[in-house]
C-alpha cells in the first residue's frame, strides 16, 4: 500500500489535517497532497469533515477512501521511480479525452488494486507492479472498440478446433463485458472473481478445464498486445489456479 494511502485511511490523521489546513498550520508534502485532494473533491471533504469519532458511516468511509487514494496519486508525480509513468500516463488518457478528474479517478484505482486487490503485505508498497500498471495505461487508454473487436476475432480464430472456438468466444465475451464495459481498464482480480462465477463455477469439470484454459490463453494474448504487464499476467494467472507465466 502506498504509504501516502495507508497514512490518511486513518479518519483521524486525514481530518487532523484538513483542521490544521483551516487553520493556517505548515503542511508537508504528503499532508499538502491530501488537501489538495480534498479541495478537488469538495463534496467527499465535507462529508469528512462532518462526522467525529472513529466509527464512521459508509459513506464516510467511501469519502475517506478516495481521498486518501487521490492524495496517493498526487504524491506519485513527486516519486522519483513512478513520476515519470505517472506523466505518460497522465498524457495518454487525456489524449483520448479523459478529463483531469476522470485521469485521477483512472490512476486511484490502480493505488487501491495494489493496496487491496491481491494477497500481499499491505504494509509494504509494490512500486514495481504500480510501475508496470502506469506502463500499461496507454495502451489501454488507445484501445478503441474496432481494436477490441479485432482481439475478440483474433483470439478465436486462433482456436484449433470448433469445440475450442466456442469456449472462447464465450469467454473473451464475458471477459470483455465485466471488464470494459465501461471503457477499457486494467483486467483485476474482481473482474477474474467476476468471471469465474458467471463462467465456471458449479460447471462440470471438464467444461471448468476448458473454460479456466481459455481464459488464460486470453490472458496471454492480451499481454503479448501489451494490455496487461508481466506481474499482472502471473498475478491473474495465479487466480486461475494456473502455473505463473
Amino acid at each position: 500500500m502506498h504509504p501516502v494511502l495507508a497514512r490518511f485511511l486513518a479518519a483521524d490523521a486525514a481530518r487532523e489535517t484538513l483542521h490544521k489546513q483551516q487553520s493556517g498550520g505548515a503542511l508537508s508534502a504528503e499532508e499538502q497532497a491530501f488537501t489538495d485532494a480534498a479541495s478537488a473533491n469538495p463534496k467527499h471533504k465535507a462529508v469528512l469533515l462532518g462526522v467525529g469519532g472513529r466509527t464512521l458511516s459508509t459513506d464516510a468511509q467511501a469519502s475517506l477512501v478516495l481521498l486518501a487514494a487521490h492524495a496517493a496519486v498526487r504524491a506519485l508525480d513527486q516519486d522519483a521511480t513512478l513520476a515519470e509513468p505517472t506523466k505518460k500516463a497522465r498524457e495518454a488518457l487525456a489524449e483520448e479525452g479523459a478529463s483531469p478528474e476522470e485521469t485521477d479517478a483512472f490512476l486511484a484505482s490502480i493505488l487501491l488494486e495494489e493496496a487491496f486487490g491481491y494477497e500481499q503485505d499491505v504494509d509494504a508498497f509494490d512500486s514495481e507492479y504500480v510501475k508496470e500498471a502506469l506502463g500499461e495505461v496507454p495502451a489501454l487508454a488507445a484501445l478503441t472498440k474496432e481494436a477490441v473487436d479485432a482481439l475478440f476475432l483474433t483470439f478465436v480464430k486462433a482456436a484449433a478446433n470448433d469445440a475450442e472456438r466456442k469456449v472462447r468466444e464465450g469467454m473473451a465475451r464475458a471477459l470483455f463485458d465485466i471488464a470494459w464495459s465501461e471503457g477499457p481498464a486494467p483486467i483485476n482480480p474482481e473482474h477474474m472473481e467476476a468471471v469465474l462465477d458467471a463462467e465456471v463455477v458449479d460447471r462440470p469439470e471438464e467444461e471448468q478445464e476448458a473454460k479456466v484454459q481459455a481464459t488464460a490463453q486470453l490472458l496471454q494474448a492480451l499481454s503479448k498486445e501489451g494490455l496487461i504487464g508481466p506481474i499482472r499476467l502471473s498475478r491473474l494467472r495465479a487466480l486461475l489456479g494456473e502455473d505463473d507465466a
